[in-house]
């Protein structure tokens, strides 16, 4: 079930297939500055039942991009990956320039703690530059040697792998 912020103009949900020229070009856009690994179209629609957008139905203003249906705004997206038994990948999380600082990022995080919270997982961990962020929704730092094996496979097909600037940090169920 989609969540409402109080003033039931931000929606978060589940991303639909005509989400995914929004979430690439986001995501994209913030990779070319270095702040998020980069995604392909091809990652997207494999990858779309792991993603949640915010999006506004009542439209906010002029600053955001529409999507494909003309009635949503596109605000930001986060994605929840599986990796293992007990734990996940929280990636992704990218908020629309214009919409920062206005609770979105917490309100999809939260979202995808509630999710992980219905499959039973133990840990939600995230790779991150935005330490404080995620610090504040509950999330601890690890070394990279306390992270799980697993998600070291995942990190060897990173871009930044040999010269890696992010911190692992985990949120323990």
């Amino acid at each position: 079930m989609p969540a409402k912020n109080a003033n039931a103009r931000l929606t978060i949900r589940k991303a639909i297939i005509s989400d995914v020229e929004d979430i690439l070009e986001l995501v994209n856009r913030f990779a070319a500055s270095n702040l998020m690994l980069p995604r392909g179209p091809q990652y997207i629609y494999e990858n779309i039942r792991d993603f949640v957008v915010a999006v506004d139905s009542n439209g906010f203003d002029s600053h955001a991009t529409r999507s494909e249906n003309g009635r949503e705004r596109f605000l930001g997206c986060g994605s929840l990956h599986i990796l293992w038994r007990d734990f996940a990948e929280l990636r992704a999380l990218a908020i629309s320039e214009a919409y920062q600082h206005m609770g979105i990022g917490k309100a999809i995080v939260e979202f995808i703690i509630r999710e992980s919270r219905e499959l039973n997982l133990k840990f939600l961990y995230t790779f991150t530059l935005s330490t404080a962020f995620f610090k504040e929704m509950g999330f601890t730092a690890k070394k990279k040697e306390e992270l799980p094996p697993n998600l070291w496979v995942e990190c060897s097909r990173c871009p930044k792998f040999f010269n890696c600037d992010e911190v692992g940090m985990v949120f323990e169920f």
